[in-house]
């Protein structure tokens, strides 16, 4: 047993490894941050996080992050924003709005071939808890839909679902659950919506993380501060050897092909 859990452990280490060494090979950027590693999560498990409104967030450790982006896409800068993020070897999860991919299906289908995490956030950005709750449902499956549709057969949409305005109800909640939607909150965020430079993104950004160690942070890769404070972001970043972790769902049990009562 000791000799299984060794191994085990060594393997661990050797996965985390190669993974740090891939974060350093970014083809034409040897000064990348890339991505640390990548955590896979079980959304049944794991059904909120977040700690701005909930008990627990990711399971990160201090110094690591994860970057998420909402509202996307609208062009050019959701665009920039994956410039940004290619050219620094970095993967991020956006919560695509359902009325943008139908506007901009290929900008989601570039997110996602380049190997970023595809999550949903409605589809006309609603206060969902000022909705009935059938209106609420609509409001999710819609965003969905209009995201699978935008993707089509070449994408998959992760089981990852933000609410407008971190805004949910204890029936949604229910609701979310029942279908194997993983809630995402939120740990710290820039404001990056307000009338602000991006030096003051940036700057904000860096506060937070200090305050907190870990977390998962937002952004908007729809605005124009966002899209302009992201490249100093990173390199900031990577000189107070902050980690970017990218989160992915865990892929279900594949079936077995037996019958029988279990």
């Amino acid at each position: 047993m000791h000799q299984i859990g060794f191994l085990a452990s060594a393997l661990t280490l050797l996965l985390m490894a190669a993974t740090d060494v891939s974060a350093q090979n970014c083809p034409g950027n040897p000064e990348a941050i890339g991505t640390s590693r990548v955590l896979s999560i079980n959304p049944m498990k794991q059904r909120r996080i977040g700690t701005v409104q909930y008990p627990e967030t990711l399971p990160l450790n201090d110094g690591e992050i994860v970057l998420t982006f909402d509202d996307g896409p609208i062009p050019p800068y959701s665009e920039r924003v994956l410039d940004t993020l290619a050219s620094e070897c970095v993967k991020a999860t956006f919560f695509i709005l359902g009325e943008s991919a139908k506007d901009s299906p290929d900008i989601v289908r570039r997110a996602y071939g380049d190997g970023h995490t595809i999550g949903t956030h409605t589809e006309t950005h609603p206060h969902l808890a000022q909705l009935s709750l059938d209106a609420a449902k609509e409001e999710i499956e819609m965003g969905i839909a209009s995201t699978k549709e935008a993707l089509g057969d070449a994408g998959t949409v992760s089981p990852f679902f933000r609410a407008p305005y971190l805004e949910v109800t204890p029936p949604l909640n229910g609701y979310l659950s029942s279908k194997g939607l993983m809630l995402w909150g939120i740990d710290f965020q820039a404001e990056d919506w307000l009338n602000i430079s991006p030096d003051e993104v940036v700057r904000r950004v860096l506060n937070r993380i200090q305050q907190h160690k870990k977390g998962v942070l937002l952004l908007h890769d729809i605005q124009y501060t966002t899209a302009e404070a992201l490249p100093k972001l990173l390199r900031e970043l990577k000189k107070r050897n902050i980690k970017i972790v990218h989160v992915v769902a865990e892929a279900p049990p594949q079936a077995t092909g037996t019958t029988g009562k279990r």
